[in-house]
């Protein structure tokens, strides 16, 4: 199934957080031309009025356990700013060097070939492509190496990013 994100995106982390953090948090930002607040000692409440200053509708903080990112918490500005509407538990693989990103964000899809997701994009616009879609798009299929999905990044020239995230799983709030 294919599905795409109806909303802007705002980006932060937890507090603290570690150079791999915000670099994959700054990478998302310039994937999804997405509104980047950098934490700090915020707190919450304090981000979350930023964000709603945005016009945006979802927030995303990345958190991390150990000094790598672990879970990416969504919160639907609109709906419920204190509980998020989806988590997903991850793990992230980054390319050593500093690639650029180009996308043309407007159009991104996400491609989902694993069953077990379906009920993650619950309430995202489903899409229905006049052609195979081969860039702007987010991969996610199961990974034969390992127990996870995985999330491959492609750009708009169709290239791998070779950011990569590991998904072990997800939790959506009804």
């Amino acid at each position: 199934m294919l599905y795409k994100i109806d909303s802007g995106l705002v980006i932060s982390t937890s507090r603290k957080p570690s150079q791999i953090t915000r670099r994959f948090a700054q990478f998302l930002k310039h994937y999804f031309n997405a509104v980047y607040i950098n934490r700090g000692k915020s707190s919450f409440t304090k981000i979350v009025n930023q964000a709603k200053s945005y016009d945006n509708s979802l927030l995303l903080i990345i958190t991390e356990t150990k000094g790598n990112p672990s879970n990416i918490n969504v919160y639907n500005l609109e709906k419920d700013s204190e509980n998020p509407v989806r988590s997903i538990y991850v793990n992230v693989s980054l390319p050593f060097e500093n690639n650029t990103v180009n996308t043309d964000s407007e159009d991104i899809v996400f491609i989902n070939k694993v069953r077990d997701f379906d009920d993650f994009f619950n309430g995202c616009q489903k899409v229905n492509p006049d052609e195979k879609i081969k860039r702007n798009c987010i991969v996610i299929r199961d990974d034969d190496e390992r127990e996870y999905s995985s999330a491959c990044f492609i750009d708009k020239n169709g290239n791998d990013t070779r950011y990569k995230v590991y998904v072990k799983g997800f939790k959506v709030e009804e």
